[in-house]
């Protein structure tokens, strides 16, 4: 497996998401973390964009799978994203996504955010 990585922090997208429709029915902004595990030392030695993963695709791509995935739980997004990820980036060997929501407990004036971490490597995929 590779060990460098193409990433993408803090990227915040509103999707519909939550396991009542109440939840769903207003967007909330998620927290994303992205990394895609390839080999970059081609890109390295030539400086072409063409030998990497491109992060603004990625960041495209993640936010049209979220505004068109409409569903109650992180860790069904999360999947989504990844396997598309692996599907639509064939450069990458594995693709680690965290999601959070960081507005679930304004209330409580307590820092903290819940959310869940997938990874998916593409020797696992069917």
């Amino acid at each position: 497996m590779a060990q460098d990585a193409v990433f993408i922090e803090g990227m915040r997208v509103a999707a519909h998401i939550g396991v009542t429709a109440e939840e769903r029915d207003t967007r909330q902004v998620l927290r994303f973390d992205l990394e895609l595990r390839c080999d970059l030392h081609r890109a390295g030695q030539s400086d072409d964009v063409a030998h990497t993963i491109d992060y603004g695709a990625v960041y495209q791509h993640v936010v049209a799978v979220v505004e068109n995935t409409p569903c109650k739980l992180l860790e069904h997004l999360a999947s989504r994203i990844a396997v598309e990820l692996l599907e639509d980036f064939p450069a990458s060997d594995s693709v680690r996504v965290r999601v959070g929501k960081p507005t679930l407990f304004p209330t409580t004036g307590r820092s903290g955010m819940p959310g869940v971490e997938i990874v998916r490597n593409r020797s696992c995929q069917s």
